[in-house]
């Protein structure tokens, strides 16, 4: 039985790559096993003809279609993933530039709060002291700064 399944699966598939309509032979050998073949058997015996019939391929433009789609589908996904790869890479790149301004932000104030006078260096070297309005406004404007650049 195990013998004529494969016989059987081989005929057909043999038929299959062949492409177009072939002629099966069954019969029954003297060992009362199933036979398939394309060519009659040798002995004169009961013979069943099988007609199969198998499927067309698609013709050398279709498929050459298909495949130049296949190919254009590819080429835009892997471009889809490098396009993904490089907004990840700028995404990170800006997380850094906001921690970096964060946390300088933040330095800036706790420098503004340590220190009870707080002055800047003008063009020709001297300095220019702010007084305790000035240092509020310089405080004010790092807490912006701090709310602008970190992330709750």
């Amino acid at each position: 039985m195990k013998f004529s399944l494969i016989a059987l699966l081989l005929t057909g598939l043999m038929a299959a790559t062949l492409g177009h309509t072939a002629q099966v032979y069954k019969w029954v050998d003297e060992n009362g096993q199933t036979q398939f073949s394309q060519f009659p058997p040798s002995e004169k015996g009961k013979t069943e003809k099988i007609k199969v019939n198998s499927t067309h391929s698609a013709s050398t433009s279709q498929s050459a279609e298909k495949l130049n789609n296949m190919r254009q589908k590819l080429l835009e996904n892997s471009v889809n993933r490098n396009a993904a790869k490089e907004k990840s890479k700028e995404d990170v790149a800006e997380q850094e530039r906001k921690a970096k301004n964060c946390e300088l932000a933040k330095q800036q104030l706790r420098d503004l709060e340590a220190n009870g006078r707080v002055y800047k260096t003008l063009e020709n070297g001297e300095r220019e002291w702010y007084d305790v309005e000035g240092r509020a406004k310089l405080i004010n404007k790092a807490k912006k700064e701090i709310s602008t650049h970190c992330s709750k």
